[in-house]
């Protein structure tokens, strides 16, 4: 049978990048004597894949049948995605990869093609866990459970009217359906409608619920919606209904609208005794914290602390961490230093990640010194100093004089320093084996969205096996994000962390360590990407600013080349960064902080909060940013820098934050002539150079069967020496005091 031909435009082929790989892999079957016979046809799957980007499944499903098992189903699963299916197609697919991404999309589709004469046991099977969350899904469910558990029905019943917003013609047929069973529970969808802001589909139900549900739900709707006569509603309620947990939200959020900052933090303070006094704590926390911030750079300690203290958060959550972080800091400042050490105590037992235990243990560490508590500050000093890639625990390191761990000072690319994926069990894996061979297919992207997936619930070896062959096919953003999941489950892999790409070696007339931790917080060295705000590329420059550089570099601007071509964008992004240093110096607090939100706000804050240069405390001063995302960028960029010295240079560097943060500690710019870097255009190359250079090999791997070729690395599965794992803390105390 003839093969189905590649999509080509103008004549030529529209993947370039595809045709590279395809001679790339003849070349390496020549080079290393690999036999044709693969658990997959290259070519058949991306063909079969352009064909799905286009729509036409009849082309995509014949080209994946000559392909294999994998390109089948990564076909269907973009048709199915797609909401071309009929429903034993969905069921099909959902029993067999039901640990895919992208599967709630997927199950939306599917719900739309369920009907009442379908047998109840598939219905149920199609759910299984799930609970549905369109009026048809849940319709079919609630039929298929009524022939064989009512009582389950009935909760589905209950669960589903309570819980989601309909349009009014929706609720008349659910109503229709189910209305004995749904009458007792109009009050409790009315309330729940609106603790969600849905009021629209609260007014369909309000003429349902009963006189006493129905005045506090328009109170409720005209607090929400912004409706004249709110006041004269919410007089008119009993008391017990003002205090209604649900309208002090509403009011809250109207006194935000309506910029009445005074009242709504007074309301926050009064409604701060429970959770159930809040309603929802998440939904007071975003500016729980604002607020705390705001009365501690107004020097009241005793409010930001009152303000961050009841915030009812789960342990682990972002607001968690950044409120017991305030209220601890802000009950330092009073030199309460047993209500400090609580709060530091409660962050520390609340997380699991490098960066805020390393926080919590300092920050108990400063406490301890406060009390005059030596041997205790020693000793938390020490447990922060165990994690030396995170901000604190290099503040740490450096109070304590501690050496660089020399696994951080892996030169090169590295790449073996992570656990290899060859001969692992990852390699049975079916969302591991579907991300090789979108590799394969020259879709990297795609492939990331698998590997992402399944870090999610691997262990952190095979988040770095993972990261590893993103390293291999030379896509380190794809690896760095890899690398901070494995990061978030305690595990740090270094050359994956921090990515060297060959930007380090460019005379850009900086320190490389600067420009590669700029880039790494920017776009994690990825060159194509663009923000929702128009900034584009390696060093996410925006246009404006990227023509005036070019201006100022005498270099012709181009704006498509600032996410085609990294070093283009890296020269526009570093001369930017050049002027910031010559008008703050080389303090990383401030560069990176004028990178991220603009020159003007660190030349205020200098103001406001002193000068971390003329002997302000640097670590107050970058808390006292007032932008979650400047604070943090400025932290992540300052813990990059002395690992990236220590990579580029070979051997372990100094830990300084504190000599980076208030001006100083730079490298001098490489002496190197410039190369291309690894992620720019490269010339064409012969095919026997290219299968020498492609991925660096691992196409070699990439395109041998899955399932049954054995690898004759068996000791992959072995720890791997780079990794950064925290050393005991009686350990890391020991080498403190050498």
């Amino acid at each position: 049978m003839r093969r189905p031909a590649i999509p080509r435009r103008n004549g030529a082929m529209m993947y370039p990048l595809r045709d590279r790989i395809f001679t790339t892999a003849a070349a390496l079957m020549l080079a290393f004597g690999l036999r044709p016979a693969m658990a997959e046809d290259t070519q058949a799957l991306t063909g079969a894949l352009a064909h799905a980007y286009q729509r036409d499944w009849v082309q995509a499903q014949m080209l994946a049948a000559q392909s294999g098992p994998i390109a089948q189903s990564l076909v269907q699963w973009q048709k199915l995605r797609a909401g071309q299916g009929n429903f034993p197609e969905y069921l099909e697919f959902a029993l067999a990869h039901r640990d895919w991404p992208g599967m709630a999309l997927l199950y939306r589709r599917g719900d739309a093609t369920l009907n009442p004469d379908l047998p109840p046991a598939q219905i149920i099977a199609w759910f299984g866990g799930r609970h549905p969350d369109t009026l048809n899904g849940a319709q079919s469910l609630i039929t298929a459970l009524s022939a064989l558990d009512p009582d389950a029905a009935r909760a589905e019943t209950a669960r589903f009217w309570t819980t989601h917003p309909l349009t009014k013609s929706e609720a008349e047929v659910f109503v229709a359906a189910h209305g004995p069973d749904v009458l007792p529970l109009h009050d409790a969808r009315l309330m729940n409608l609106l603790d969600q802001g849905e009021w629209q589909s609260a007014q369909d139900v309000l003429p349902l619920a009963t006189p006493a549900a129905q005045a506090l739900g328009r109170a409720r709707i005209a607090t929400q919606s912004g409706q004249a006569g709110v006041d004269a509603l919410i007089l008119g309620l009993s008391d017990m209904q003002r205090g209604d947990a649900g309208l002090a939200l509403d009011r809250f959020r109207w006194r935000v609208r309506a910029k009445m900052t005074d009242l709504a933090r007074d309301l926050m303070l009064e409604r701060s005794t429970s959770a159930e006094a809040l309603r929802d704590p998440e939904a007071w926390a975003g500016l729980r914290a604002d607020y705390s911030r705001a009365a501690m750079r107004a020097g009241n300690w005793g409010l930001a602390e009152r303000l961050a203290a009841a915030h009812f958060m789960p342990a682990g959550s972002d607001e968690f961490i950044d409120l017991e972080w305030l209220a601890g800091f802000a009950a330092l400042k009073q030199g309460a230093t047993d209500r400090a050490l609580a709060h530091f105590q409660r962050l520390e037992a609340g997380v699991a990640s490098p960066i805020p235990r390393s926080r919590a243990h300092y920050w108990l560490a400063r406490t301890h010194d406060a009390a005059g508590q030596a041997a205790q500050a020693q000793d938390q000093y020490a447990q922060a100093a165990q994690w030396q890639t995170a901000y604190y625990g290099q503040l740490a390191a450096e109070k304590l004089r501690q050496p660089m761990q020399p696994e951080l000072a892996v030169p090169g690319l590295a790449s073996d320093t992570l656990p290899d994926w060859r001969g692992s069990e990852l390699r049975q894996n079916p969302v591991w084996q579907a991300g090789v061979w979108l590799l394969a297919a020259n879709e990297p992207d795609q492939a990331a969205r698998f590997f992402l997936h399944l870090a999610e619930t691997a262990p952190p070896e095979d988040i770095g096996r993972m990261s590893r062959l993103m390293l291999e096919v030379r896509r380190p953003w794809h690896a760095l994000r890899l690398a901070k999941a494995a990061a978030a489950k305690g595990v740090i892999y270094p050359a994956a962390y921090f990515p060297l790409t060959g930007l380090e070696t460019k005379p850009l007339g900086l320190p490389p360590e600067l420009v590669m931790s700029i880039a790494r917080r920017e776009s994690e060295f990825n060159h194509t990407v663009s923000s929702h705000v128009g900034a584009l590329g390696l060093m996410q420059v925006m246009p404006d600013t990227g023509r005036a550089m070019a201006r100022k570099l005498g270099e012709p601007f181009d704006q498509r080349r600032m996410t085609r071509d990294a070093a283009y964008n890296a020269r526009l992004g570093s001369a930017y960064l050049d002027g910031l240093r010559e008008r703050f110096g080389t303090s990383i607090a401030l560069v990176s902080s004028g990178y991220n939100a603009g020159p003007g706000r660190p030349a205020r804050w200098l103001g406001d909060f002193g000068d971390l240069r003329q002997g302000a405390d640097p670590v107050e001063w970058v808390e006292m940013i007032p932008f979650d995302e400047t604070r943090n960028y400025v932290m992540r960029v300052a813990e990059s820098l002395p690992i990236y010295r220590a990579r580029i240079m070979g051997h372990p560097a100094p830990i300084v934050p504190t000599f980076d943060l208030t001006g100083g500690g730079l490298m001098p710019a490489p002496p190197q002539p410039p190369i291309r870097l690894a992620v720019s255009p490269r010339p064409p190359m012969s095919a026997r150079a290219l299968a020498d250079m492609a991925a660096g090999g691992v196409l070699r791997e990439i395109i041998r069967p899955v399932l049954v070729i054995e690898e004759a690395s068996a000791a992959a599965t072995a720890p791997v020496s780079g990794a950064v794992r925290p050393v005991p803390a009686s350990r890391a105390a020991e080498t403190a005091t050498r």
